[in-house]
Formats: C-alpha cells, sequence, structure tokens
C-alpha cells in the first residue's frame, strides 16, 4: 500500500477508538468544534464573503489595456490625376483607467499612429499621449454606489465571521447538551439496575419467609412480579442509553464507526450544593449587558446593518445628477517628409501641447434604476434595523428567564438531593419493619418504589440544572472563547459554576 493509503487508514482506525476508553466534556467541546459541518459550512461562508469583497472592489482597480488597429480607407478627390485617394492606418494605443473611492477618475492614453496616404506617398509617423481627470461636483463627489456596495462588503465578511463564531457557540451548546442526556441516561439505567437488584433480593428473602412458613405463598406472586416489571424497565433504560450515545456522536460530527465504540461518560454533572435563590436585580442587568456586548449573531446582525447603511448611502449619491469637471492635457508630434502627392500634408517634426477643460451634466430624471437601487437599499437598511432591534429584544427576555431558570433548577436539584436521602433510610426502615413482620409486602416494595423515583427526579434535576447553567452561558455569550479571532471552550467554565456568580 501507498504511504498515503497507509495514513488514511491508521487515521480511520483512531477516529473509531479514540473514545472507546470514554468521553468526557473536553473530548466533547473539542469534538465538536472540529468535526461539526455546520461550522465546516460557516467557514466556506466566511471564504464566499471574502470572494464578494474582492468582487465589490473591482471598480477600484486600475484597469489597463492595449489594442493594435489597423485600417484602410479610399478617400474621394476630385483632381485631375486621381479621383481616388487611399489612406493606410496602424495605430498601438496603451490606456490606463482609474477610479478612486472620492468619485475622481484618473485616466491616461499613449498611441502611436503610421499613417500612410496615398501608394506612393511617405508614410508620417505620430504620437499622441494624454492625462485625463474628472472631478465630481454634485452626485458623484464622496463616492457612488459602487463605493457604498465595497464598504457593505467589507462589513459582510465581519458579519460572517462573527456569525460563524455563533455557530460555533450553538454547535458546542447542542453537543454539550447531548452530553449531559448521556449522562443522565446513564445514570437513570443505573437506577433502573439498582432497583432491579433489590427487587430480586426482596423475592430471595420473600422465599426464605415462605419457606418458614412466616408469609402466605401468594406473596410470591406479587414480589416476582415486582421483579419482572423492574426487569423490563430496564431494558427500555437501555435502549435509551444507546439513543443517546448516538444522539451525542452526532452532535460531535463523528462517524458511524466512532459513534459505535463511544464510551461511558466520564464528566459527572455540575455540583449543586449550594442555594442561589437571591439573584439580585443588579446581577441580571449585569447579565444583560453582558450578553450584549459579547452576543456573536447580534454583532453580526449590527454589522450587516452597517453594511445596509452604507450601501443605501452610497445608492443615495447617485440618485442626484452629476455636474463634473473634466480636465485633459495632452501632447501630439507628428513626423514625416514634405512631398506628398497629397493636399495636405504636414511640416516634418511638429507636435505640441493640447488641453481640454469642459463641464458634463447627467441628469438623473429618467435613470429608474439608480431610483430602483436607493429603494432597495432604503429597505434593506430599515428591514435590518428591526431585525437588529428585534433580536435585542429576544437576549433581553432569554437571558433574564435563563437566570430563573437556573436559580429554579439549582432549587429543584438541592430538594432532590434531600429527598433521596431521606427516601433511602425509609427503605432501610421498611425492610427491617418486614423482616419483624410490623410491614406488609406492599410498604415494602412501596418504599423501595419511592427510592426509585427519588433517584429518578434527582438525575433529573440534575439534567435541568446542567441544561439551565449551559443555557445561561450561552444566552450571555460566554460559551465560548473567541479572543484573538480563535474560538475554543473551557469545560470547567461549562460544567462548574461558583456562589459568586449569583451576584455581579
Amino acid at each position: 500500500m501507498t504511504p498515503a493509503v497507509v495514513l488514511a487508514l491508521a487515521l480511520a482506525a483512531n477516529a473509531q477508538v479514540r473514545f472507546t476508553d470514554g468521553v468526557d466534556i473536553t473530548a466533547v467541546v473539542s469534538g465538536a468544534l472540529a468535526g461539526s459541518p455546520d461550522i465546516e459550512q460557516a467557514d466556506l461562508a466566511v471564504e464566499a464573503s471574502a470572494g464578494a469583497r474582492l468582487l465589490a472592489a473591482s471598480p477600484f482597480d486600475l484597469q489597463l489595456s492595449t489594442a493594435l488597429q489597423v485600417a484602410r480607407a479610399h478617400l474621394p478627390l476630385v483632381t485631375a490625376r486621381s479621383p481616388l485617394l487611399d489612406s493606410e492606418t496602424v495605430e498601438t494605443r496603451t490606456s490606463a483607467r482609474k477610479s478612486f473611492r472620492t468619485g475622481l477618475i484618473v485616466s491616461s492614453d499613449v498611441s502611436f499612429a503610421r499613417i500612410r496616404t496615398g501608394t506612393t506617398g511617405p508614410a508620417t509617423g505620430q504620437v499622441d499621449s494624454s492625462v485625463s481627470v474628472r472631478i465630481p461636483l454634485a452626485g458623484g463627489r464622496g463616492g457612488s454606489a459602487a463605493a457604498g456596495e465595497e464598504r457593505a462588503a467589507q462589513e459582510s465578511v465581519t458579519a460572517s465571521r462573527l456569525e460563524r463564531d455563533h455557530i460555533a457557540a450553538r454547535v458546542v451548546h447542542d453537543a454539550v447538551l447531548a452530553y449531559w442526556r448521556y449522562v443522565a441516561a446513564q445514570e437513570r439505567l443505573r437506577t433502573y439496575v439498582e432497583s432491579a437488584e433489590r427487587a430480586r433480593r426482596l423475592v430471595r428473602e420473600t422465599e426464605v419467609l415462605i419457606r418458614a412458613d412466616e408469609r402466605p405463598a401468594s406473596d410470591l406472586d406479587l414480589v416476582a412480579g415486582n421483579r419482572a416489571q423492574k426487569q423490563t424497565v430496564v431494558t427500555a433504560a437501555r435502549q435509551t442509553l444507546l439513543d443517546a450515545k448516538y444522539a451525542l456522536g452526532i452532535a460531535m460530527g463523528l462517524g458511524a464507526g466512532a459513534v459505535r465504540t463511544l464510551g461511558a461518560p466520564l464528566t459527572a454533572f455540575p455540583a449543586t450544593a449550594f442555594d442561589c435563590s437571591a439573584f439580585e436585580a443588579e446581577a441580571r442587568a449585569v447579565a444583560v449587558r453582558s450578553a450584549l456586548r459579547k452576543r456573536r449573531d447580534l454583532a453580526a446582525l449590527r454589522a450587516r446593518r452597517d453594511g445596509a447603511r452604507l450601501a443605501w448611502e452610497g445608492a443615495l449619491r447617485d440618485v442626484r445628477s452629476r455636474w463634473d469637471v473634466v480636465t485633459r492635457f495632452g501632447y501630439t508630434r507628428v513626423g514625416g517628409r514634405a512631398g506628398s502627392d497629397s493636399a495636405a500634408s504636414f511640416a516634418p517634426g511638429a507636435g505640441g501641447l493640447n488641453g481640454l477643460v469642459q463641464v458634463q451634466y447627467e441628469p438623473v430624471a429618467t435613470n429608474r434604476a439608480v431610483r430602483g437601487r436607493a429603494m432597495v437599499g432604503a429597505a434593506s437598511h430599515r428591514a435590518s434595523v428591526v431585525a437588529v432591534d428585534d433580536l435585542v429584544r429576544r437576549i433581553e427576555a432569554s437571558v433574564l428567564v435563563a437566570v430563573e431558570a437556573l436559580d429554579n433548577a439549582a432549587q429543584e436539584a438541592l430538594a432532590a438531593e434531600e429527598a433521596v436521602r431521606l427516601s433511602g433510610r425509609s427503605v432501610l426502615t421498611e425492610q427491617e419493619k418486614f423482616r419483624l413482620g410490623l410491614a406488609t409486602l406492599f410498604d415494602a416494595i412501596l418504599a423501595e418504589d419511592s427510592l426509585t423515583n427519588a433517584r429518578l427526579q434527582r438525575t433529573t434535576a440534575r439534567l435541568r440544572f446542567a441544561a439551565a447553567l449551559l443555557r445561561l452561558r450561552f444566552e450571555t455569550g460566554t460559551l465560548l472563547d473567541v479572543a484573538a479571532g480563535a474560538v475554543s471552550g473551557d469545560p470547567s467554565r461549562i460544567g462548574s459554576f461558583v456562589v459568586e456568580e449569583c451576584r455581579p
């Protein structure tokens, strides 16, 4: 095999087994950032916007052209010797044109011509050079629609980069949320397995009591049915865990082989051993201001709004009628020999300067294209302003809701921990009473089910807290670090929370 094929197979094998030993939150963040097709498409959108910027700047490039022209003509003459006069011209022309963003246009032309009149007459050489400057006085001053489009294209590049950062944050949010669901699915499976084990243990204890004639034989049907029901739930929980694993792999951008070998989650839920019920009003205001400052999607919309304004302002300049002053200065030299049969010959070596100053007026009353462009630009700008205002409103509301959700989730998680502790004590009490004959079998099963439900509720509360924390990070624009143009995640920040963050 070639080295390239060997390397490709090695990379594929590594992709299949790199998560076999388990996956933690760091691997989830880095994997999502590296393998997400959404981020890759966003990168391509940035490249496309950069190309559009180059295209928008093309009207201001230096334009060079060279032309070679050969012309023959038959000139009618009323003479006794020749009613027709043949003329041949060979000309080479080089032109340069430069348009500036202020509306100024500078052009230059240099031509070399060889002119022969008649079949036997001498050839005459002619050199023309000129420089022309077009100075806008009204409509074109300060740039035009082309200059506005170029400025708008630059803002579009900035917006594309900001949108890519926001897409990266969304990808990481979805991947981490899928990871917490994977953790919750594994924790629920563990709870169901422990519940099924307690049900089997209760069956064995009941069989011992029946053989000792301390319980009726009918009790065995009740505990055996309870054991079978618990085992059924375990089977369903295993399938839920498998679904959560595949959902995590898809969110990370993994292939099918890597998803199949994805190991168990290694990072536990964020700690919730605190009470964050006293979110102060100032803390909410700080969170909102931080979101409005750091959210990359809002910054992208603002950049597009600025671009739409620049394009509109450029189009407005074209709506006004143009008044331009055109100045042209040149030099012409003609060289040849006298004695031609033509009646109009030039003296040899004649040359001199020439100039032109003119005022040009271009009315815009009949130009529907520029008026339509201005109308489109105005509507686009107003639409972008509405979009920015709407997103600001949504972000403010989302941040406040996220703060409340985190507060409620923290309190729920604390209450769930207490419920599990008390339910565990109740199970031990009912089991002892059952052995002593002071409690019925129903009491023991009910206590077991209460503990199982309490543990399931604790898992749900932990998942809600982790999701609420993740949501708050995302809504406030603090989920990822975008310093120095790089996008990276901070797993310790994603998976942790401290009491000091409840206050500004």
